[in-house]
């Protein structure tokens, strides 16, 4: 698996497949990665001003990140996303000023509380490769990109507020449905996305406890929207998974049995696709802090995302294909 180990990323495998419809989730498994505080440690706090999010790590001992592209929207206020990951040092508040909001025409800041968290779609985080939008103090700067992604889908208005797709009550409920269907399994630290076979994503935590975590986020903001965008514009494929016949009167046993077999069958088809990846990392760190720095990766078809390395070591991925 050549982008895991360009990456230093070699001490993974991967798990049996989960599928519903058109997505299927093949798990990454591995052991503790560094020394960082707990997800649940890491708090949004406000907005400061529009394009501005303040964290804060309320771990005294251990230095903590914000996952790439993480977004926060609440009520009566703008809603923001992160445009890159970022680190934060031990016990202390952090703001990012290159982040961007995603409704076109609300003010309002954002605080503390009566919030949600989500990750931003597949296809929106793609818009990111262009460093100028990384780095952008301008909090209009995804506004057109989000026009775009909303056009077709009817939901009432044409300006760029994401909140049309995530508060319309019928995405709302699929993507909570999504979010129930693929459970982390034991030793899990990652994932590898694909739509209709195809891979879309690649995501690794520290550990096990960060990936129960923002799991729900990713499965329902970041790839379950960007699944049923596509369905609902028509631009997906069937599934291109197809379950064995189960033999009439077959014992739990030899069901399992069938289902390992096609999981293990499928990996093995999976396993070149991700080896045909071809990564490049950017040596210059994009954010620092303490013992952990923040760079990017891409590919050579659009891929963008992050690696935070902490001493050196790698200890989280996320990057959309």
């Amino acid at each position: 698996m050549s982008i895991f180990k360009k990456l230093k990323f070699d001490d993974v495998s991967l798990g049996s497949v989960q599928s519903v419809d058109e997505m299927t989730v093949v798990p990454v498994i591995g052991g503790r990665r560094g020394d960082l505080a707990e997800a649940s440690e890491i708090v949004f706090q406000r907005t400061t001003n529009y394009g501005t999010m303040v964290f804060r790590n309320e771990n005294p001992k251990k230095e903590g990140f914000v996952p790439t592209n993480i977004m926060v929207r609440g009520t009566g206020a703008q809603d923001h996303a992160m445009s890159t990951a970022g680190v934060i040092g031990k016990g202390t508040s952090k703001s990012f000023e290159n982040a961007c909001c995603i409704e076109e025409s609300q003010g309002g800041l954002l605080g503390s509380e009566n919030n949600v968290q989500d990750v931003l779609p597949v296809n929106l985080r793609r818009e990111f490769v262009d460093s100028r939008l990384r780095s952008e103090h301008d909090y209009s700067k995804l506004w057109g990109k989000i026009r775009n992604w909303l056009r077709g889908l009817k939901l009432g208005g044409t300006s760029a507020h994401l909140r049309f797709f995530y508060d319309n009550q019928t995405f709302k409920t699929s993507l909570e449905e999504f979010a129930a269907e693929f459970e982390p399994v034991e030793g899990q630290i990652g994932a590898i996305i694909l739509f209709s076979g195809i891979p879309v994503g690649i995501e690794i935590m520290p550990s096990p406890e960060h990936w129960d975590h923002y799991w729900k986020l990713l499965i329902r903001g970041c790839y379950g929207a960007e699944l049923l965008r596509r369905k609902q514009l028509g631009e997906i494929t069937s599934s291109a998974l197809v379950l064995p016949d189960i033999p009439e009167g077959a014992s739990a046993e030899e069901v399992k049995t069938l289902l390992n077999d096609l999981s293990q069958h499928l990996v093995q088809q999976i396993i070149p696709m991700v080896e045909n990846i071809k990564v490049s990392e950017q040596t210059r760190s994009i954010d620092n802090d303490g013992s952990l720095r923040t760079t990017v990766v891409t590919t050579t078809d659009g891929g963008i995302g992050n690696v935070i390395r902490q001493s050196n070591e790698p200890v989280y991925l996320s990057i959309v294909l």
